[in-house]
């Protein structure tokens, strides 16, 4: 049975940090992430032989699994998700997961799980109704998190491969070869760096869009020719330069440079964390509808909208937070994305454990929903959400 959930002490940066800027917020959680992970993502062996479903996911309209193809077959929703194929993509030719109800989760921040991590966790998710996982993969490589993407594409739940650099630094290895072997087992979107507009991920120098889309525009464009859709953005909301301004500057630079092609399969990535900001619109652009701003700016600047997709989310129980209004909000934040723009595609939680699933940072042990001795009660709530 689960033990006591009560409020930890979270400093107040870090309730507040999505909320404005000016304040002490502009210091994010996610800053400590990257140089964290490194120890709390210990080496996991690759699957053993045998031990995953045999192969990839039937392609088609099987009842309870994503329809899922290879670069060389044709896509969801409309245009062929072909490698090295050409044209913006449509809104409908985004794949999204049979049901899909938009609810997201970030998995256990480590870059590899054991079978009965991922046997135990997947099944949780099921239950909680998840249809996106944010998953962490170390670089290229391919392995470790095999098993656990054929479990998630065989339960329906559409995976989202996060592509682990320390920081705003090259992807070292075969990209492409990463991309298609994901991409044979059922993983469609690659996020391709991650909150570029902190000082932390930039080895402690000024967020430069400059140096951001020197790696992200050929990173992005190796992830799309092998039949993936890559990534942009993953700003983090009070971060050291504004993510807003970010986002446009690096837009407009994206045009300066005659690269506009290279979001013809993009998508962007959005952090929209709460703090305690009410799950409504209120009219200052913060919290859960922070994704709104985005479409604004890509509107403005490119004419049209793309995909946004929450890979980081959330409220946490803490300072100004209890552990039944963080409840509340995060059912709520779920139960808003039934009326989301059509370009909304999820709301990830961050994060589903830590320790429990091989995690070995504690600092990331408050926001996980299981912890050793107690599971937090959002989970029952969203077992229970319709």
């Amino acid at each position: 049975g689960a033990g006591a959930f009560g409020p930890v002490a979270v400093p107040v940066w870090q309730q507040l940090r999505c909320l404005k800027l000016g304040t002490p917020a502009t210091v994010s959680v996610a800053t400590a992430r990257a140089a964290l992970l490194a120890r709390s993502a210990p080496p996991s062996p690759s699957v053993p032989q045998g031990t995953g479903p045999p192969g990839p996911p039937i392609l088609g309209g099987v009842s309870g699994r994503i329809e899922v193809s290879t670069p060389e077959l044709g896509g969801i929703g409309g245009a062929p998700l072909r490698a090295g194929g050409g044209g913006i993509f449509r809104l409908a030719d985004y794949p999204r997961p049979a049901g899909d109800n938009g609810r997201g989760m970030h998995w256990v921040p480590t870059i590899g799980s054991s079978p009965a991590v991922v046997d135990r966790f997947v099944q949780e998710m099921v239950d909680m109704k998840i249809k996106w996982a944010v998953v962490l993969n170390g670089g290229t490589d391919t392995g470790r998190n095999d098993y656990l993407i054929r479990r998630l594409v065989e339960k329906g739940i559409m995976p989202i491969l996060r592509v682990y650099t320390p920081g705003l630094t090259p992807i070292e290895g075969d990209l492409a070869a990463m991309v298609r072997h994901f991409r044979a087992l059922g993983v469609q979107y690659f996020q391709l760096y991650n909150e570029p507009n902190l000082r932390h991920e930039n080895g402690g120098r000024a967020p430069d869009v400059q140096r951001y889309l020197d790696l992200w525009i050929p990173a992005a464009r190796t992830v799309a020719a092998a039949g993936g859709l890559p990534g942009f953005g993953a700003l983090s909301p009070g971060g050291d330069v504004d993510d807003l301004q970010f986002l446009q500057s690096a837009l407009a630079e994206i045009r300066r440079r005659g690269a506009l092609d290279v979001l013809d399969r993009a998508w962007v990535s959005v952090h929209n964390y709460t703090g305690d900001h009410p799950i409504a619109d209120t009219g200052d652009g913060w919290g859960f509808y922070r994704y709104r701003r985005y479409d604004d700016i890509l509107r403005r600047e490119l004419g049209r909208s793309l995909p946004l997709i929450g890979t980081e989310g959330g409220t946490h129980a803490g300072a100004s937070i209890s552990v039944s209004r963080q409840v509340d909000m995060v059912r709520d934040a779920f139960r808003a994305m039934s009326n989301a723009e059509p370009n909304y595609f999820a709301y990830t939680y961050w994060l589903i454990a830590n320790a429990e699933g091989g995690g070995r940072d504690e600092a990331f042990e408050q926001h996980a929903l299981f912890q050793p001795g107690r599971v937090s009660p959002v989970v029952h709530a969203l077992k229970e959400l319709a």
